[in-house]
């Protein structure tokens, strides 16, 4: 299913999306709040937990990117979780997120493949996090 979804014309979209939406601040922050305020809709148990927990790992380092407080980031990597974000808000996509239990598979997969590709930014990210409390 991820190769599809990333061939897809969806993910193009949400590609092309990313990009205007990485150069503007606020953009950045609505996309955030939209992205976390569906999490918080979807329901609660097993892959809606996995959502919610990803969303919120990306929008930890989105929202201390969108401040100017965190830069330290490959622009391709940044691109790529915004794109995510904005995959996750379309309710059409490669499977509609209104179909019962499949609509969310595929930004659950994108979602995870995502974050496994960009685990060394999270952590270099999660280190920058405890050292600025630190100081």
């Amino acid at each position: 299913m991820l190769k599809r979804v990333l061939k897809s014309v969806f993910f193009k979209n949400s590609m092309g999306k990313a990009g205007r939406i990485s150069r503007n601040a606020g953009s950045l922050l609505a996309l955030l709040k939209n992205a976390l305020n569906k999490t918080q809709e979807l329901g609660v148990g097993g892959a809606f937990d996995s959502i919610r927990e990803k969303v919120v790992t990306l929008g930890k380092l989105l929202k201390a990117y969108a401040s100017g407080q965190y830069r330290d980031i490959e622009l391709k990597n940044l691109i790529i979780m915004i794109a995510s974000l904005v995959y996750f808000l379309s309710p059409i996509d490669l499977v509609p997120d209104f179909l019962p239990l499949l609509g969310y598979a595929d930004d659950i997969a994108l979602l995870t493949y995502v974050l496994r590709s960009v685990a060394e930014e999270v952590e270099k990210f999660e280190l920058w996090e405890m050292n600025k409390d630190l100081n």
